[in-house]
């Protein structure tokens, strides 16, 4: 049993831990490495397609990851899977510290990448849908709010260490930072579910017995991944995951280099940076209650539809209003997507299985991802301009958009009206 005060929920403890563990997770993220584009591109003589694919393949390789980390959640829970996972992290950005070659970078990287996409995002999403049902969407909005505010924080620090003692120096400060806010917590308190602390999920009595709540029992679903994979509605979420991921990432790493093209200065295009994750962080929290009483699956239709608006206003810009604007459009589409995925699934098929669904979710977001940023590379490297390659992701964007709105939640199993044991 659990010795907390029962008017405080266990559940908090660990979504502040995931939380936690997604604020450091900055140290992963392309609106990061974007800042040590130019600096280890201009000392090694890199161009951007072989930065690109560093990014390509760590998420390719944790695309593959993801959907086994999930199972394992399912069945142990998120604490390990995030706790190595952050000190693979934390490994790989101090030997990115002392990488003198491009093979160094890559290996390194990859690591940070893989941890990334296929332990830490899977573990931090899914901890708050195993204990939370009611307020599933405000406590998966604060997990997705630190990461943003992780960048928020991150993206001037890093570039104020780059400009006074260098860019390995910055990657020394993100590996601190990863291990002190993020091994460390999801270590000690993260745990599998409330049932294996005898709590019942949201908070109620201590649960006695698989009946003591059946209100929660006949509102939950308990879908068998054997039979999500049979529905049309997961495919079609699936791949239009996959499709806005690419369309998101395919900006992401070359925003600050284009923001220079743009006659940015680099504190300028850092600005924009700043400026997406606080728009992110407000919009994690926005879309977590929104979600509680609106329909999770019509807020990501319309940030899709955003996302694709989004593009457009970067491809007009040429102002620094019009790049800001920019930066708060799509930092509502990052964080939105990212806190209502998870959210969506949970509310389709319920969370007995929910780390396995969001597993192949992942690797099809990750997929997305692998492949946005070396196709804006390449269409850089061979024409030296983005603008073609922006025009086609928004309208990836767009398509992605009409499938989601075709996914139809499928209809409740019966034996979702029955009192169901808890997974083993």
């Amino acid at each position: 049993m659990i010795t907390k005060p029962k008017s405080f929920y266990y559940g908090w403890w660990v979504a502040a831990a995931a939380a936690g563990i997604e604020f450091a997770n900055a140290a992963t993220a392309i609106g990061i490495l974007t800042i040590f584009v130019n600096p280890m591109s201009q000392e090694f003589g890199w161009n951007r397609t072989e930065v690109a694919g560093a990014t390509s393949l760590g998420a390719i390789l944790g695309a593959t990851l993801a959907p086994f980390s999930g199972r394992l959640v399912d069945r142990l829970g998120s604490r390990m899977v995030l706790a190595f996972g952050g000190t693979v992290v934390v490994l790989g950005c101090l030997y990115l510290s002392t990488a003198q070659a491009l093979l160094g970078f890559y290996v390194a990287f990859t690591l940070c990448r893989i941890a990334d996409q296929g332990l830490i995002k899977i573990g931090a999403s899914v901890t708050a849908g195993k204990w939370f049902l009611r307020y599933r969407g405000r406590a998966t909005g604060l997990v997705f709010f630190a990461g943003s505010a992780g960048m928020i924080v991150m993206a001037p620090v890093v570039q104020l260490v780059i400009t006074y003692w260098g860019w390995r120096a910055a990657w020394v400060v993100l590996a601190v930072v990863m291990f002190c806010v993020g091994v460390i917590p999801s270590t000690l308190i993260i745990r599998r579910q409330p049932e294996d602390m005898g709590l019942t999920i949201d908070g109620g009595t201590p649960a006695q017995s698989p009946t003591s709540e059946p209100a929660q029992n006949t509102e939950e679903r308990f879908w068998p991944l054997s039979e999500v994979v049979k529905t049309p509605a997961f495919w079609l979420i699936l791949i239009s995951l996959f499709m806005v991921s690419t369309a998101t990432s395919g900006i992401g790493l070359h925003l600050m280099p284009h923001l220079i093209l743009q006659g940015l200065t680099p504190a300028a295009a850092v600005g924009a940076i700043s400026i997406m994750s606080t728009a992110g962080a407000a919009g994690a929290l926005a879309a977590g209650f929104a979600a509680e009483r609106v329909s999770p699956k019509l807020l990501m239709t319309l940030i899709y539809l955003l996302g694709a608006g989004s593009i457009w206003v970067l491809i007009q810009a040429d102002s620094l209003a019009e790049t800001y604007l920019f930066a708060v459009l799509q930092g509502l589409v990052g964080s939105g997507v990212n806190t209502l995925a998870p959210i969506v699934w949970a509310s389709y098929y319920g969370r007995r299985t929910l780390g396995s669904i969001f597993g192949l979710s992942r690797a099809a977001q990750v997929s997305g991802f692998a492949i946005g940023p070396l196709a804006s590379a390449m269409v850089y490297d061979t024409s030296g301009t983005y603008r073609q390659a922006f025009i086609s992701l928004s309208v990836v964007a767009v398509a992605a958009s009409l499938l989601l709105m075709l996914a139809r939640r499928p209809a409740a199993r019966e034996t979702d009206q029955l009192p169901k044991p808890m997974l083993e």
